[in-house]
């Protein structure tokens, strides 16, 4: 799971320094490749606040990057890999004990699915940028109030259904 944090990690490296380059802006370019060698030195010494660390200043870097109009693909698909890296890097500890066929099997279904939530992050933000509806100022506040309270009532659920996994059954006789 290591590998997989360090891979995604760096294709958002390349994705920002790529970025940079072609738009023009080499110093930005070359602050990426810099940031790339931050996962490299939390693969190396495996510590979880470097990995932290590591995920901090890759959003910084597209906040930077975004400020200097990168298009907001490049910025989406940047932070979208680098959150992919920061949880698997979350996840190895957890998956280090078990056996190593179970452990190469569960990273590539861990790979694929999170490959595939990133994609459907970056094309919603496309969407986003290539749909134009006219909206009111009413009916936006009442749309945004509306998503507040479907996602509260959706956490709510959650925790209920948490709640309820870890209380143990009742005793049988």
């Amino acid at each position: 799971m290591r590998v997989v944090s360090l891979v995604f990690f760096e294709i958002a490296t390349v994705i920002l320094a790529v970025a940079g380059a072609l738009v023009g802006l080499s110093e930005f370019a070359i602050a990426a490749l810099v940031l790339g060698a931050l996962p490299i030195a939390a693969f190396v010494l495996g510590t979880s606040a470097l990995t932290h660390a590591t995920f901090g200043l890759y959003a910084a870097a597209v906040a930077v990057f975004g400020l200097f109009h990168m298009p907001s693909l490049v910025c989406a698909g940047a932070i979208a890999t680098a959150l992919v890296g920061w949880d698997a890097a979350l996840t190895a500890p957890r998956v280090a004990d078990a056996a190593s066929a179970d452990d190469i099997r569960f990273a590539l279904r861990y790979t694929a699915r999170s490959a595939s939530l990133a994609a459907i992050g970056v094309l919603l933000v496309y969407a986003a940028g290539a749909i134009r509806i006219r909206l009111t100022f009413g009916f936006g506040l009442g749309l945004s109030v509306a998503v507040l309270v479907l996602a509260a009532l959706f956490l709510r659920s959650l925790r209920r259904t948490e709640a309820h996994e870890s209380e143990e059954p009742p005793a049988q006789p």
